[in-house]
């Protein structure tokens, strides 16, 4: 217990217990805090006399109160004091008068159980005067916090225009809070103030991807703050903390690293800038959130840049898709870039063009932003991506060196984050209809893998979206698109089908219906009646009426071949039979 003094306490943010009591205003104050008491900070002061508190409280008020609504007896200040300690208030002014003071031992023993700061008076005080001096040292702390934030906003621009990358904004915010800091890329090396071995940092940089997705989000601006559920591995110790604080590190809406602070304070060669060694949460969370907007511009700028000067490159693309360079040619090309895909496969996929974008030089504009995520996206999964754009459609050619025949399941997952990714955009390239091409490990091919990209668009508009649009699903659609091409498609429809289609026309039956069931579950007239819903009796009617019509031999296996084909064909230009 001791006495208020009469210096002014100066913070940086929120105003602590501690300086708070150094105040003119609380000169003639008592009070009772430990140390962990003393360094709560108050957010705000309240004047209160109800009994009950309730929702009336959002947690780091100081609450003054005279207590003239208490009843007589010691429970209720205890009944007060605990509703406070429960609201996460950040301490009691009392007044003591005749029916506060009898409760006051008591209530000191549950503070002092608490770490909760009780202050009280022992003559009248005038609260109002309480209120405006600390509303008053709020507002200023904030307003410092403000120019502060600013003037730390503008060093981080002028260290981007420094052009030295991440390093100089790492340090920058290390010495600002007082708090060691990675960054975790999700691809790239990870980087440290201070300093880590790369192989010690790059092992802690796994293990917070792998547990990233575990972590629980508060609704702090996107923090992440995961003080009681999720232990990681403090990779300037090696010891695990249960409290890192991250934000992540986004630009077109993608993520592509975390920002985290360690709570433990390591020694830097450069002090702190700001006037407390340990600033309060909340500079520290605007510092670490515009330090994340600072590198985000920084990789924005490198990738933007990259992207331009692939464009630049974009015509030998196009050459290779039209078949003008030889083998050679290809192979010293990708050589430069990395061997490994000298000898892998690749495939073209393409999306169909957008009606609501015609200009070709806007289109490249935008998939220059585009492509910077998916790189990212189609880097994770292991695949080298190549991009143009050709008669308003979009081109991907992606490259597979990890596996002698391409990942399908993996290159139609990036499709999906890509069209995930796209949803909330104006301007959506890859959120209509596409097309994946064959296959080659022969790159001069990779004409051909276009055209069969093309065909695989063309079969969609007749037959409709295929949830994994890929040439090798098409299976017999690739013979009815090809037959179709060359005019004969109607004639070979009619050749098998054609009385069974007069016959539904005319008499309004189902024996095309009936035709696809019975084929399709390898003639089993049991399963072909319950898939139809009808009795055995009309099923039997109905083939005794197909085979009549169609000949004794429509079963021999060279013929149905011919007839299941015929129906595939008849859904293929008049939409499906069921």
């Amino acid at each position: 217990m001791g006495k208020g003094g009469d210096g002014v306490g100066e913070t940086t943010l929120h105003i602590q217990i501690r300086d708070m009591l150094k105040r003119p205003v609380f000169r003639k104050a008592e009070y009772l805090a430990s140390q962990r008491a003393l360094e709560r900070y108050v957010r705000w002061v309240h004047i209160m006399e109800v009994p009950e508190i309730g929702g009336l409280l959002s947690g780091g008020e100081l609450v003054l109160t005279t207590g003239i609504g208490w009843p007589e007896g010691k429970s209720h200040g205890l009944s007060f004091l605990q509703q406070l300690i429960a609201c996460g208030a950040a301490g009691l002014c009392i007044e003591l008068g005749e029916h506060t003071r009898s409760q006051l031992e008591a209530m000191k023993q549950m503070a002092e159980a608490e770490d909760f700061p009780l202050i009280w008076f022992h003559e009248q005080v005038r609260y109002i005067d309480i209120t405006q001096d600390l509303h008053f040292a709020l507002i200023r702390s904030h307003q410092r916090m403000v120019a502060e934030l600013d003037q730390l906003t503008t060093s981080f621009h002028q260290l981007l225009l420094n052009g030295d990358g991440v390093q100089p904004l790492l340090r920058l915010l290390s010495r600002n809070t007082g708090y060691a800091v990675a960054l975790y890329p999700l691809e790239g090396e990870a980087t440290a103030i201070p300093h880590v071995p790369r192989e010690q940092l790059e092992k802690q940089r796994q293990q917070w991807l792998d547990q990233r997705e575990s972590m629980d989000h508060t609704t702090l601006d996107g923090y992440t703050a995961n003080p009681s559920t999720v232990e990681v591995s403090d990779p300037f110790s090696g010891r695990l903390t249960m409290n890192p604080i991250s934000i992540p590190v986004q630009a077109l809406e993608y993520t592509f690293a975390d920002l985290i602070l360690f709570p433990q304070k390591h020694t830097d060669p450069e002090p702190p800038t700001p006037a407390l060694p340990y600033p309060a949460d909340e500079y520290v969370f605007h510092a670490l959130e515009r330090c994340a907007a600072a590198i985000a511009q920084d990789w924005m700028r490198t990738q933007y840049m990259e992207e331009k000067r692939r464009y630049k490159e974009d015509m030998w693309v196009i050459d290779w898709l039209n078949g003008h360079h030889s083998a050679k040619e290809i192979h010293e090309y990708l050589a430069a870039v990395h061997p490994a895909l000298c000898t892998g496969q690749a495939a073209v996929v393409l999306f169909d063009s957008n009606p609501t974008q015609h200009d070709s030089l806007r289109l490249q504009k935008i998939l220059i932003q585009r492509n910077i995520v998916a790189r990212s996206v189609f880097a994770r999964e292991g695949f080298t991506l190549y991009s143009t754009v050709l008669n308003l459609q979009i081109i991907l050619i992606v490259i597979d060196p990890q596996a002698a025949s391409l990942r399908k399941s993996n290159l139609w997952s990036c499709i999906q984050q890509l069209r995930q990714h796209e949803q909330e955009q104006t301007h959506q390239l890859f959120s209509g209809l596409y097309g994946i091409g064959q296959n080659y490990s022969e790159y001069p091919r990779l004409r051909e893998s276009l055209e069969s990209a093309k065909e695989t668009l063309r079969i969609q508009k007749d037959i409709g979206v295929m949830e994994q649009p890929f040439y090798s699903n098409l299976h017999c659609y690739r013979i009815i698109a090809s037959m179709k091409q060359n005019g004969n498609l109607n004639d070979f429809i009619t050749e098998y089908l054609g009385p069974l289609i007069r016959y539904d026309s005319e008499k309004g039956g189902q024996l095309l219906l009936t035709l696809k069931q019975y084929l399709a579950l390898c003639c089993s007239k049991q399963e072909t009646a319950s898939a139809l819903f009808i009795v055995r009796q009309t099923l039997y009617h109905r083939l005794d009426k197909i085979e009549s019509l169609l000949g004794i031999d429509y079963l021999l296996p060279e013929k149905r071949v011919a007839m299941e084909l015929a129906l595939y064909a008849y859904e293929y230009v008049h939409g499906s039979l069921i």
